[in-house]
């Protein structure tokens, strides 16, 4: 009898020692099963139980990676930047020589105006693949608005030779370099950006900028021109378009400019009206600027 006690007791204890060592492993597969699912939902465009799904298999195994990857993604798409930056940082802490989620990283960053942050995760990020050029272009951003305009002008000149097609690269390398007044090299490069994008009234007045800011009055004008065509209200460049009418003795124009300036300025800043209509006294009186 004792012996048959024995038995049954070795019997109960291997029964569950055994259920009790495959409980991670059957979490670990109801995990990817949950992954697998909210892979699923994605290929198909069902954002919500997608992003339920990986969050499931998040739950049930932490270190996923790959569901942290999957995930951030979806939130960055659906908006939720804050969300999809913690997956991504989740996916760094898992896989340190992650490069994309560096570089994904990083450019949410700089959207969310995390400057300083941003160029630390798009350093690594190319640091780990020297040819990711999105996140060099992004580096650049990053610079520039920190005021490591050198910085910014040495990674943008290089990513130039490579994509100089790229508008969006060729518009901030100009801001730069006419931040360092140096204007010549702004131009060429924002007239390369304005022929690959013509429409873009922000490229645009930047050219006119820097053309004003080289006393080349005569060039900057049209550029003025098609960006107060398109933004009526934008008192800055309705400003400069009267200067310039007025820096080339065209009175009438000038008036009409200031008038237009004065009437988008008005309303929210009335110092900045009455600058215009002493403008447009003084070329009623012979005085140009």
């Amino acid at each position: 009898m004792p012996c048959r006690n024995l038995r049954v007791v070795v019997a109960i204890v291997c029964f569950v020692w055994g259920t009790l060592s495959t409980a991670p492993v059957a979490l670990a597969d109801q995990a990817e099963a949950h992954y697998r699912i909210g892979l699923a939902h994605k290929r198909s465009g069902r954002m919500a139980p997608a992003i339920a799904e990986l969050k499931r298999a998040i739950e049930l195994r932490p270190k996923h990676a790959a569901a942290h990857q999957t995930l951030a993604g979806l939130l960055r798409k659906s908006g939720d930047l804050a969300g999809a930056l913690r997956s991504y940082n989740r996916v760094i802490a898992l896989s340190p020589k992650h490069a994309q989620a560096y570089a994904l990283a990083g450019a949410i960053l700089l959207r969310l105006k995390r400057n300083e942050e941003a160029a630390e995760r798009l350093e690594e990020a190319i640091k780990l693949d020297p040819s990711d050029d999105i996140s060099a272009a992004n580096l650049g951003i990053a610079y520039r608005r920190l005021g490591r305009n050198e910085d910014a002008i040495r990674i943008m000149e290089h990513m130039a030779r490579r994509r100089a097609s790229d508008a969006d690269l060729l518009n901030n390398l100009g801001v730069a370099l006419r931040k360092e007044r140096r204007y010549e090299e702004a131009t060429k490069y924002l007239v390369q950006a304005v022929r690959q994008r013509p429409d873009d009234v922000k490229i645009r007045r930047n050219l006119a900028i820097t053309l004003r800011g080289m006393e080349r009055f005569e060039q900057a004008i049209p550029h003025y021109e098609k960006v107060v065509a398109t933004r009526a209200s934008d008192g800055g460049a309705l400003y400069d378009l009267a200067n310039c009418y007025e820096k080339m003795g065209r009175a009438d124009q000038a008036v009409k400019a200031y008038r237009r300036y004065i009437n988008a300025v008005k309303a929210r800043d009335p110092r900045a009206a009455e600058r215009g209509e002493d403008r447009i006294q003084a070329i009623r009186d012979g005085e140009l600027d």
